[in-house]
């Protein structure tokens, strides 16, 4: 694979889901005040990285995933959306990707989870990461928490393996590219919290039971295969960082659109396998873990109305105005792009 990939006027599929997306009533409030969360803890360097989030719209994204959370809650997922792209933008997913801090960068993230508390040298946000977990500590039972903590955990850990699929010189087979992805994406703490923005904690027994858990790998896969597709023009652009599940398809000599079709198709596959086990397993669930079903649904509708009507993330234009965005306290100028 050469060092970029040419996405020429590349189509965009479009995914449909037999049900209905929603939107909280408090999107726009919410919106604002992710933004002034963000700058009240220093995760903005500059003016220009601050328009680049309001374009982005992380509101909106937790509104549309989150959308009968009750307001403690949606604002705690939009702030979080709002730090986990940052977080994973900046430490994670770049050109440069190890430099000397990248350790102490995700050990960080880390330790916040297992100790509570941020070191005595924080790191770029390591404070509002603080903040995050312990409003969701006083949202949630601890049971409940660990979970959405292993998520992050995992994330932190898999970004070591992503890092070096990145940096080995041939692509990885797309068996290993999915468990990889399965946990970089961010969607399992997210979708640990679907059921407390519904009807409420689902049991451990339910929450761990193969069947539930099988619809939650569902959901993950539809967000973070869809995503692949709608975010390959700005990893395009990433040179030798832009390996996904499309271009790993192309790795053989597929044609670009064609590696598009199969993952659309694998995530049309997914959506129906999920609709499928959803209506088998609704059938004998108790409420909460009908809620944590919808709150999946929720999920997967919620990403691609945001994608098609709020953010402008994944946008050409948006991409080439977003360049050589650095966060403070970062040793090396990056050429940044969005995930």
């Amino acid at each position: 694979m050469g060092s970029r990939i040419d996405c020429g006027d590349l189509a965009v599929p479009l995914f449909v889901f037999p049900w209905e997306g929603s939107c909280h009533p408090a999107a726009e409030q919410a919106e604002r005040d992710t933004v002034a969360w963000g700058a009240q803890y220093g995760l903005y360097p500059d003016e220009k990285y601050r328009q680049r989030v309001v374009r982005t719209r992380y509101g909106y994204l937790a509104a549309r995933c989150y959308p009968r959370a009750d307001r403690a809650l949606l604002q705690v997922t939009a702030d979080y959306c709002l730090w986990f792209f940052l977080a994973d933008d900046l430490f994670v997913d770049r050109v440069d990707t190890v430099t000397p801090d990248t350790i102490a960068q995700l050990t960080a993230m880390i330790d916040v989870l297992d100790l509570d508390r941020v070191g005595e040298r924080p790191i770029y946000g390591a404070a509002a990461w603080l903040d995050i977990c312990r409003r969701l500590r006083m949202l949630l039972s601890p049971e409940h928490f660990q979970r959405f903590a292993t998520g992050m955990r995992l994330w932190a850990s898999t970004a070591g393996l992503q890092i070096l699929n990145h940096v080995q010189p041939h692509p990885i087979r797309i068996g290993a590219y999915e468990t990889i992805r399965r946990h970089t994406s961010g969607m399992n703490p997210c979708l640990a919290l679907s059921d407390a923005a519904n009807a409420g904690a689902v049991s451990a027994a339910e929450y761990y039971a193969p069947a539930t858990q099988r619809l939650q790998l569902h959901a993950n896969n539809v967000v973070s295969w869809s995503n692949d597709i709608q975010s390959l023009v700005v990893e395009a652009r990433q040179p030798g960082q832009f390996r996904n599940m499309v271009t790993l398809y192309t790795a053989d000599g597929t044609d670009l659109s064609r590696a598009v079709d199969t993952v659309a198709d694998r995530v049309r596959a997914e959506i129906d396998h999920f609709a499928v086990l959803a209506e088998r397993v609704r059938r004998s669930a108790r409420t909460e873990l009908c809620g944590y079903i919808t709150g999946l649904q929720d999920w997967m509708r919620g990403y691609q109305d945001w994608y098609l009507l709020d953010t402008q993330r994944y946008g050409r234009a948006a991409t080439e105005a977003d360049d050589r965005a650095v966060a403070p306290g970062q040793r090396h100028e990056r050429d940044r792009a969005d995930h």
